[in-house]
């Protein structure tokens, strides 16, 4: 059965001699592999559809619960994201959000329109740290795991004086925190306050500082290490911003 679906190309693995498998977002599909047959000859007419990032409408086959790429119309490259190594880390940190935590074959339509949104923002020049927060932060939120940035988790007071405990798995007050839980920066929840549910085209409005964004994203790394998998890419875009 033929199949057509809007899909981002999160990334690409060879298999067999002339093959790969092309691990998508798809907006009808969710998280699927696509076997790419042939992809890898040099008169290969659809290599650009495993080219990471790229943004287009493939047409599959569908078998069983297997896809194999018939043909691309590539809707958007995001090839510039990969010409400035922070911007290229800031997508590979949303490529891997989609990647390690969401499952297989599950549709989930605000995702898609969520990354594809963020890609664009990338695109477009604004701050990578604070695209990847921004993203970081919505995507907890879709996912179940929103942090609470104006409010105690546990007693539901509204504090500026916030705590990271990752035992509770939120942000808690002064009052309710345990011993091993962490001080969050007053700058750092404002900042995250202010970016919740703010429109990626008004982001550059903003003029947050390199500490404030690296350290709120410091913050949303450690939250998301303990309730999922380290986030490799972002431990990249920090040790290079």
């Amino acid at each position: 059965m033929d199949v057509t679906t809007n899909a981002i190309a999160l990334k690409a693995t060879d298999y067999k001699e002339s093959d790969k498998l092309i691990l998508l977002y798809s907006l009808e599909y969710g998280k699927i592999s696509v076997h790419a047959k042939g992809i890898k000859k040099g008169s290969a007419k659809l290599k650009f559809a495993a080219d990471q990032f790229c943004f287009g409408q493939y047409e599959l086959v569908k078998t069983d619960d297997r896809f194999t790429l018939k043909t691309c119309d590539q809707l958007e490259s995001f090839y510039s994201l990969r010409e400035d190594v922070l911007t290229y880390y800031a997508a590979c940190t949303v490529a891997e959000c989609l990647m390690n935590y969401t499952e297989e074959g599950q549709s989930e339509p605000q995702v898609f329109v969520e990354t594809l949104k963020a890609l664009q923002a990338l695109t477009n020049g604004v701050e990578p740290l604070l695209v990847a927060l921004r993203y970081i932060l919505a995507f907890l939120e879709m996912q179940g795991f929103k942090l609470e940035f104006d409010r105690c988790s546990v007693c539901g007071e509204k504090k500026r004086k916030l705590f990271l405990d990752l035992q509770r798995g939120s942000l808690v007050c002064d009052t309710c925190h345990s011993p091993d839980s962490s001080l969050v920066s007053p700058r750092v929840v404002a900042a995250c306050s202010m970016l919740d549910g703010l429109s990626y085209d008004k982001l550059s409005n903003l003029n947050f500082s390199l500490d404030i964004l690296k350290d709120a994203l410091q913050v949303c790394g450690k939250y998301v290490s303990y309730s999922f998998f380290p986030l490799k890419s972002l431990n990249e875009l920090l040790n290079l911003a």
